[in-house]
């Protein structure tokens, strides 16, 4: 029934279930599942002014573009080998800018047939005002999509 599945993440506690959804139906059906981080504000090149000190007395130098790209890379790590655990593979991706877009756009040019996402992640306060990411994708998305509580 599906083929390819998506999971965007966010780290939050919706997003973590949905990675365990996301796992079960991608080994019940055999299908390839991706899972898929948007950094929707990538940071500034340079250190942050709370780091600076640190960053000076252990020679560190990193900016908070780093930081945050690490922080995703490890979020991406670490539902990679959730997925690697219930003996599913899956692929990850890690994209920069506005996370419906994104998404929906991954949606459309990779022939996702089933996208599976946290109801309510970590999303600005705007999210409540604006909608949030998940409800602008399940509008968007030409495919089955579910909604982890």
């Amino acid at each position: 029934m599906f083929t390819r599945i998506l999971a965007p993440i966010d780290g939050s506690a919706p997003a973590g279930r949905a990675i365990q959804v996301a796992c079960d139906l991608a080994g019940r059906y055999g299908a390839s599942l991706t899972f898929l981080h948007v950094v929707a504000d990538p940071g500034s090149l340079s250190i942050p002014p709370q780091l600076e000190a640190y960053a000076r007395i252990e020679h560190v130098r990193a900016s908070e573009h780093e930081i945050i790209e690490e922080a995703a890379r490890g979020l991406l790590a670490s539902a990679e080998a959730e997925a690697m655990r219930k003996g599913v593979k899956a692929a990850t991706l890690l994209e920069f800018g506005d996370p419906a877009s994104i998404i929906s756009d991954h949606v459309r040019k990779d022939g996702v047939d089933l996208l599976v996402m946290g109801r309510r992640g970590l999303g600005r306060v705007g999210g409540l005002l604006l909608g949030s990411v998940s409800s602008k994708v399940t509008q968007l998305a030409d495919c089955t999509c579910v909604t982890v509580k």
